[in-house]
């Protein structure tokens, strides 16, 4: 019998196949739309078809091989390490500062730990349902439920790490060479745009958190996003590695199209961001006659399990709204060329024998340009999240360039430029070992909302009952009255300068 989740101890050393690691994150992510439907109301009966679908969509890709390839163990456990380590130092597990994003996140899985499933809260304008990408809080909102708040951020640490680290391992996939692994890694951590160079520009001296150079604009440094919105960057990061996997050949199509409905329950901005790859890679096939019934059933069937959540987070879409975004063109003129063409003009000509390249380049780009002008929600939401994907591959290509390139100049100028944005990096870093660990919370979602967030509406959270569509409005949820203490957190939380 075909072993599902072989571990092949040879004189090599211990391995496992990709194919194993990307079954594990598929897995995770289809609880997740189950625990969606339970928190709904949803009845045993369906939960038991759903786990059905979920098995053997995850059976699928742990029995085949979607990755042809095999990961050591040893590098598998270090990528974990690294994943935990970075999400510790970003405030999970309370052993260092949480930045001030953690205030109402904080907020929201207390709720979800402490009422129980369903709930609504009531308030002025009637009963509400809370609806939002929750998937990151289900399972540790059900482990705060059974053990307590400690034993629930130590979850929500241990399931990050373990789907970061997962993620981080499935990406040493697309370099062949340790030396190339290396570079990648360091540049993946530390990619950055020069919020340092746009800083001191606009505002002369140095600030304590550098994104916001731009009070209108900003695409996040990838520490920032693992440190403020992990949810948000596991889910671009995720759809960037597996669109490379296919691009160059080491995946098939289906898993890419079958895994990327799942992770709008984590992020639906970075599920946009990644549709311009995800329809390249569709007509690629359809235009080459490689389209299988495979890259068409498999999606199909998660697009099954993932329904109910993609209705959830449509569901009276008047409180979050989208609209062009008005921008100065000479402000955007300039973002976009300390944030991303000081890369992606030197790497166009770089591959102007790579046709194949230049154009993935291309369209990363042309996406990067374009997503400043749309806004969805009040704040920067949609700029910030759905640029995750081209942004992670625009940090693969130019770690692919650092390693092989043979243009010594080219080499010099992305070091450069790396070294720069690594800055941004460095001091949320920093941050964890100059800031006390975040306090504990007391405030529900509203609570922490007014503090934290008092001048934007709550629709992005929020979703009326009488407005839900029937197929998610729980028929009889307990009615949660808003009661919060006059301070919302048992101890002082620093606000980072520049936010």
């Amino acid at each position: 019998m075909k072993r599902i989740w072989p571990i092949n101890w040879d004189s090599g050393g211990a391995s496992m196949p990709a194919s194993a690691l990307l079954a594990l994150i598929t897995a995770w992510l289809a609880i997740d739309q189950l625990l969606l439907w339970r928190f709904l109301g949803w009845s045993w009966l369906p939960l038991a078809g759903g786990l059905v679908v979920a098995a053997v969509l995850v059976h699928r890709i742990a029995s085949s091989t979607v990755i042809d390839v095999r990961i050591p163990l040893p590098r598998f456990v270090l990528c974990c390490a690294l994943a935990l380590i970075l999400l510790m130092l970003g405030g999970e597990g309370r052993f260092f500062y949480a930045n001030i994003d953690w205030q109402v996140r904080e907020a929201v899985l207390r709720d979800m730990a402490i009422h129980p499933w369903p709930f609504v809260y009531l308030e002025g304008n009637g009963p509400q349902l809370l609806r939002a990408p929750i998937g990151m809080f289900l399972v540790p909102a059900l482990v705060f439920k059974a053990a307590g708040p400690l034993a629930g951020d130590m979850a929500l640490l241990a399931q990050n790490g373990l789907l970061s680290g997962a993620l981080l391992a499935l990406g040493s996939v697309l370099f062949d060479t340790k030396r190339s692994r290396l570079i990648a890694v360091g540049t993946v951590l530390f990619f950055s745009g020069l919020d340092l160079v746009g800083t001191l520009i606009f505002h002369g001296g140095w600030r304590d958190h550098l994104e916001f150079w731009f009070a209108t604009m900003q695409y996040s440094s990838h520490i920032t996003q693992a440190f403020w919105v992990p949810q948000h960057g596991f889910a671009g990061w995720l759809a960037a590695i597996l669109f490379l996997l296919w691009h160059r050949g080491r995946m098939a199509l289906w898993p890419l199209l079958a895994v990327l409905p799942l992770t709008a329950l984590w992020s639906p901005l970075a599920l946009i961001g990644a549709m311009p790859f995800a329809l390249w890679a569709g007509l690629s096939a359809l235009v080459e006659r490689k389209l299988t019934i495979a890259d068409i059933g498999w999606p199909a069937l998660s697009v099954l399990l993932a329904f109910p959540g993609l209705v959830y987070l449509a569901a009276a879409p008047d409180g979050v709204g989208i609209r062009p975004y008005p921008l100065q063109m000479l402000a955007w003129l300039i973002f976009v060329s300390l944030e991303l063409l000081v890369y992606a003009l030197p790497l166009f000509f770089a591959l102007r024998n790579d046709p194949r390249q230049r154009l993935l380049l291309s369209i990363a780009t042309l996406w990067l340009l374009i997503v400043p002008f749309i806004q969805i929600g009040w704040s920067l939401d949609f700029m910030m999240r759905a640029s995750i994907p081209a942004l992670m591959i625009l940090a693969v290509m130019v770690a692919q360039s650092l390693a092989d390139s043979p243009s010594r100049a080219l080499r010099l100028w992305l070091m450069l430029m790396l070294l720069v944005g690594s800055v941004t990096g460095l001091t949320e870093i920093a941050r964890a070992f100059t800031q006390p660990p975040s306090p504990r919370g007391q405030c529900s979602f509203f609570g922490a909302w007014d503090v934290s967030f008092g001048a934007y509406p709550k629709g992005s959270y929020l979703a009326p009952l009488d407005q839900l569509p029937a197929m998610i409005r729980p028929a009889d949820p307990a009615r949660i009255m808003i009661r919060d203490p006059s301070t919302c957190w048992d101890g002082p939380w620093a606000r980072p300068e520049g936010v």
